[in-house]
């Protein structure tokens, strides 16, 4: 099958297809007006982690789980059709989710995003998919995705909870410290490579293992004494 812009996509995912290569980024949605085409429970749990991450969701489905039925109650979906998804959907739209039952419905939707150069994902199809949702740990603003490229969502999972059984909670306290000190650390050490070698000493002084055993304090004094900086009360 052809896309739009003449590419042919294979749409199966056989052994001897080339496996995307797809560029990891984190993505500001906050505001962002997003597409998702099916209600079903897939549908509700990408449409939750859009609303998570700030978007402004458009839901389009004749039927709904009960818990995005509330989620339109409470008037957290920006919008919702219940109807079949139609091309006009996609105005305004930075990106769109398909995950319908319907196939033919999901091609559609896939067609016409590409047609428009949006970004798009039809949920479980890797080559009906210009990016994809990689499994994610979060710890306040520490936040680690892992990805096989489609290739095994289970796998990615599998990574990623031996990763979050290493990385606790206090590495995202750590983060949101470094934050509050960011502009005077920046102040102090003028350069890159020079202010890379202070968070490295502090990294290396132990101020992880305090954090994770609650002396915040102790966190804060090595702080002072490996960055010069104080954390803003």
């Amino acid at each position: 099958m052809a896309r739009a812009d003449g590419h042919k996509v294979e749409t199966d995912a056989t052994p001897g297809g080339t496996p995307e290569v797809f560029y990891p980024a984190f993505v500001d949605l906050t505001g962002r007006r997003c597409l998702v085409v099916g209600g079903g429970p897939v549908g509700t749990e990408k449409a939750e982690k859009l609303l998570d991450a700030g978007a402004d969701v458009r839901l389009v489905s004749p039927q709904i789980t009960p818990r995005l039925a509330a989620l339109v109650a409470a008037d957290a979906i920006g919008e919702f059709h219940p109807r079949g998804y139609e091309t006009a959907d996609l105005d305004g739209c930075l990106l769109v989710i398909a995950a319908t039952a319907d196939a033919g419905v999901n091609r559609q939707v896939w067609q016409d995003a590409e047609a428009r150069t949006m970004l798009v994902n039809v949920v479980d199809v890797p080559p009906l998919c210009n990016f994809i949702v990689p499994s994610i740990m979060r710890h306040g603003e520490l936040a680690i995705a892992v990805s096989t490229g489609g290739a095994s969502p289970v796998v990615a999972r599998t990574v990623r909870e031996r990763i979050q059984a290493e990385i606790g909670p206090e590495w995202g306290e750590l983060v949101a410290l470094m934050r509050q000190t960011r502009e005077g650390l920046k102040e102090r050490f003028t350069t890159m490579p020079s202010r890379a070698a202070a968070v490295e000493r502090l990294l290396e002084s132990g101020i992880v293992d305090r954090l994770a055993a609650g002396d915040r304090q102790g966190a804060l004094a090595l702080m002072q004494e490996h960055l010069g900086t104080e954390v803003p009360a």
